[in-house]
């Protein structure tokens, strides 16, 4: 991720961090501007940076999707969050 694309998110009043998976029930963030880890409430837009571009997923599919050998296939990627519908 680039520090113009930073930036721009930030504008748009993205929190901006790493998807941390918790327990296979919780979605939470650690965010990138101190390292703290909040939870994402499920009225926020989730888009995770995967293969060069950001994809929006719902909170269902950050769950339960998973990777070859069964760990959360999101988890530790670059995302952003924001309240759906507002700044």
């Amino acid at each position: 991720m680039n520090r113009y694309q930073d930036l721009i998110d930030h504008i748009d009043h993205y929190e901006l961090g790493h998807l941390v998976i918790d327990n296979n029930e919780t979605l939470k963030l650690q965010l990138k501007k101190d390292n703290s880890i909040i939870e994402i409430p499920r009225d926020y837009s989730i888009e995770v940076f995967n293969e060069c571009r950001f994809e929006k997923h719902t909170h269902e599919t950050l769950l339960t999707v998973k990777d070859d050998i069964g760990w959360p296939a999101y988890a530790g990627l670059y995302t952003k969050i924001k309240r759906k519908g507002g700044n």
